[in-house]
């Protein structure tokens, strides 16, 4: 989750709470996406986002924006919080004489990205080097998520699909399968889950890392699904060599877990399907 506000103040402080911290030892998962925030700015009317700095330790954090804007200068901030905790107070104060104001103009895209762990985001050293919030932040997109770590979580997002008030988005992001996940998982609950959200995105983009040792799933897949990728229901991206000897060292930390560079590199082919899209072309 992040939140976003608009000022102009040289300076702001940053109070914030984090609370149900889990216990569990998690080496593949950086501090700040467990009990911190990762804070980000970009002077207003600008696309990029740049990084200021993450924060764990002291319960409020005084941000001096002297080196990155001039004086009177307006600029949007954007907060991550932690995917393994909550966040239970978040309070923003400016000087006197400063303005702010939270941003709430919504963003002409939208995104559901529905998975597991990877989805999650577990394996990286920060929030916001999830793919899915690297989108965001590149096209300035409303991005959801309907994931969770869990091994067969395919489950879990079937029973939110027929349960809940189903998102509806443009694209449709979904992690088809994962190194652990039941292959029955895959078999009896994929096409049940491409059907429900065809018709609630205009779009659907399926994606799948799978290292050579369960090779076999990837051919379970892309058999269960291939009727929908025949009759372009759903495009299929292949993003397995970041497990290969070349990416490995580089972008997965284990068969179960892909890194900050692994990421970047499914936001990378993710983003070169989306600029396939009429309208995404940016």
């Amino acid at each position: 989750m992040a939140y976003k506000f608009e000022t102009n103040a040289t300076e702001f402080d940053i109070i914030f709470k984090i609370t149900d911290i889990k216990k569990r030892f998690f080496p593949h998962v950086g501090i700040t996406a467990r009990e911190g925030i990762s804070v980000m700015y970009r002077l207003t009317g600008t696309q990029n986002w740049c990084n200021i700095d993450f924060f764990f330790k002291k319960p409020r954090e005084t941000i001096d924006m002297s080196c990155y804007v001039d004086e009177g200068e307006n600029y949007e901030i954007l907060i991550y919080v932690p995917i393994i905790a909550r966040i239970s107070q978040l309070e923003i104060e400016v000087p006197e004489g400063s303005h702010i104001s939270k941003i709430t103009t919504p963003p002409n895209k939208t995104m559901v990205v529905v998975g597991g762990p990877t989805s999650y985001g577990i394996g990286c050293t920060s929030v916001k080097n999830m793919f899915s919030n690297i989108l965001e932040r590149k096209y300035d997109a409303e991005v959801s998520h309907v994931t969770y770590n869990e091994k067969n979580y395919l489950e879990s997002v079937l029973d939110y699909y027929n349960n809940d008030y189903p998102l509806i988005a443009d694209v449709g992001i979904i992690e088809l399968d994962q190194f652990r996940q039941n292959e029955s998982a895959v078999e009896e609950i994929l096409p049940q889950l491409i059907s429900i959200m065809k018709q609630r995105c205009k779009y659907l983009i399926g994606w799948y890392a799978i290292p050579e040792s369960k090779v076999f799933k990837k051919i379970i897949a892309n058999n269960t699904i291939k009727d929908y990728v025949y009759n372009n229901e759903i495009q299929i991206i292949d993003l397995s060599y970041i497990y290969d000897e070349e990416h490995r060292d580089m972008c997965a930390y284990n068969d179960y877990f892909i890194n900050d560079t692994g990421n970047i590199i499914i936001y990378k082919q993710l983003d070169k399907t989306l600029r396939r899209l009429p309208q995404w072309n940016i």
